[in-house]
């Protein structure tokens, strides 16, 4: 499974394709960096004897704060930017909850938790279980229907891209028409707004894609409302072409 359908406040059903490893992979090289530009500059101010040799617990306690930035990082920046961090904003991605939801705290701080980012408090072997944790996790997404590492799965969540996964060519752009090569079947359309036509335009595609019965008994009641608010007769045939033409009605009348 590659994509996930996630239905909207509108009643919209919306498909968002699912973030692969390489993706995800490559946003954690970009907050990698991110924290070894910051490193780099907490080593020019305090020096490298402060960051590399730790004497005692005032040493400790000073190298802790340098690392809680990075330790902090993916949670704090899910948390407040609607799960992105800065290498998941540039890549593309985002982490959602199953829904289609913002991540709250709960489902942020589990996958803080076993994400194991905490680990970098220490400066020993455990740094190098993080980076085995790291690795596995790929091996894992590659192999999850949802695409899931272990704390994706235990904190009911998912990394989807951020934009929709219906893409248009220029075939698509050639074919829409205006009123001097399409003659308006139905005036009435203008009563709708864009997002009737985007519940539409989404159950057309859903038809195409997969034509269940549940699929198919909603979009002959959605034929049927349609025809209501128009005031026409219920349609009883052909219903497929008469929603793709009063979308296409929509379209030439609104744009």
């Amino acid at each position: 499974m590659s994509t996930i359908n996630f239905e909207s406040s509108q009643y919209v059903s919306v498909e968002f394709s699912l973030a692969n490893a390489g993706q995800r992979l490559l946003a954690a090289f970009v907050d990698m960096a991110v924290f070894i530009v910051y490193f780099i500059v907490m080593i020019a101010f305090l020096g490298e004897s402060l960051i590399f040799s730790v004497h005692t617990y005032a040493d400790f306690f000073w190298l802790l704060l340098i690392k809680a930035p990075w330790i902090l990082y993916n949670p704090v920046c899910e948390y407040f930017m609607h799960g992105q961090t800065l290498g998941k904003y540039i890549v593309g991605i985002r982490v959602v909850t199953l829904n289609g939801d913002r991540p709250k705290l709960k489902e942020v701080f589990t996958r803080w938790i076993f994400k194991g980012d905490f680990l970098w408090i220490s400066a020993n072997i455990f740094v190098y279980v993080w980076f085995g944790m790291g690795l596995v996790a790929i091996a894992v997404i590659s192999l999850s229907n949802y695409r899931q590492r272990l704390a994706d799965v235990l904190s009911n969540t998912i990394v989807i891209k951020t934009k929709g996964s219906n893409a248009y060519n220029l075939k698509d752009i050639l074919s829409i028409k205006d009123t001097n090569t399409h003659d308006v079947q139905y005036p009435q359309v203008i009563r709708f707004t864009d997002e009737d036509m985007m519940l539409i335009k989404n159950t057309i595609l859903r038809l195409r894609k997969h034509p269940t019965p549940e699929t198919i008994k909603f979009g002959k009641e959605l034929c049927d409302e349609t025809a209501r608010l128009m005031g026409i007769e219920p349609v009883q045939s052909k219903r497929m072409e008469f929603l793709q033409n009063v979308l296409q009605d929509y379209v030439v009348l609104t744009r």
